[in-house]
């Protein structure tokens, strides 16, 4: 029954295994230049964001005006995600292979918020949005 349970965990979870695992490590952050938000015709910032299962983002970096800022993430891999968008930390929930989820939240101050995937953050899976 264990070996059923830890089995089913590794499908869940990807061969990371889950939060505090570090089977797969993110490849090192490297300079990219930011994503710039797109209003539409609402006010709304617009991003898209791919998920995969080389654990980034991309893009990993984006850049947005106070407001309201919609991040539209897909998974373009076989390994699930679940991005959580500060600040309000709304989620995407479980994002499964192929999948898209929307995340909007409001961001009345300046400054950076991370947007984690909350399985692969300890493998460095974390990208930045920054309210200038």
């Amino acid at each position: 029954m264990l070996t059923v349970l830890a089995l089913a965990g590794c499908s869940v979870w990807g061969p990371e295994g889950g939060p505090g695992g570090a089977g797969i490590v993110a490849p090192a952050e490297s300079i990219a230049p930011p994503v710039v938000a797109t209003v539409g015709s609402d006010g709304v910032q617009r991003v898209d964001v791919s998920v995969g299962d080389d654990l980034r983002f991309t893009p990993s970096f984006v850049q947005a005006q106070p407001g309201v800022v919609e991040f539209a993430f897909h998974n373009a891999g076989s390994t699930a995600h679940d991005v959580r968008v500060s600040p309000g930390d709304d989620s995407t929930g479980p994002l499964g292979a192929g999948e898209t989820r929307t995340v909007r939240i409001t961001v009345d101050r300046p400054g950076r918020y991370p947007f984690p995937c909350l399985y692969h953050v300890s493998s460095g899976m974390v990208g930045t949005l920054e309210v200038r």
